[in-house]
């Protein structure tokens, strides 16, 4: 995706941002029409996961890419994030989806946790930290063109199933817009910085 963005003095810059893999619209249409609860948070999952992966690679850019370099493991990725700064709505909601898929993935339940669900939603809510324009869950609907086509879906009506989709999928839009605007600017600074001395090029 190419970006242009302008700085205080004026100048333009334009350069692109490697969003495809976490832009991918299919991915969550198939997340959400998925009715197997254990397909369905394992598809969110990972897109969380390449979400995680697309941040840390923006950041483990220049100087610090010498040093840093992206783990493997999700909860590694997800603590590296933290600690290059991901805003912790963000975090508190990928640890969130990371628990739940755990739980569902080893065993400790074939259903989606009605508490986990319900705390899923309280932490998507906080999106409205970063996002004033945040709407909550609770005033929100989805529209399944595939399996249901014609209905709209109410948060808190129809099942944990489709509310953890609500959640996930009103997470997300926020989430991508949040971190592909940090990744821009991180990007414009890595730019200037060369610009100023050739030599810190990687």
């Amino acid at each position: 995706m190419e970006m242009v963005m302008n700085t205080g003095t004026g100048d333009v810059y334009k350069f692109d941002l490697a969003v495809e893999k976490i832009s991918d619209v299919q991915i969550i249409i198939a997340a959400a029409e998925t009715e197997d609860e254990l397909g369905c948070v394992l598809r969110f999952h990972l897109m969380l996961e390449s979400l995680l992966s697309f941040y840390l690679d923006e950041k483990c850019q220049g100087e610090v890419g010498k040093y840093a370099k992206p783990p493997r493991d999700f909860g590694q990725k997800l603590g590296m994030a933290a600690a290059f700064g991901i805003p912790m709505q963000i975090a508190a909601v990928i640890h969130q989806v990371n628990n739940m898929r755990n739980k569902l993935a080893h065993g400790h339940s074939p259903h989606l946790d009605k508490g986990d669900v319900q705390q899923l939603a309280r932490l998507v809510n906080l999106m409205s930290v970063i996002d004033p324009k945040f709407t909550p869950l609770e005033k929100r609907y989805i529209e399944l063109s595939v399996k249901r086509p014609g209905e709209r879906l109410t948060f808190g009506k129809e099942g944990l199933r489709i509310d953890f989709v609500m959640a996930c999928t009103a997470f997300w839009s926020t989430a991508f817009s949040t971190l592909t605007q940090d990744a821009a600017l991180n990007k414009l600074r890595l730019i200037i910085e060369a610009e100023k001395d050739p030599a810190s090029q990687p």
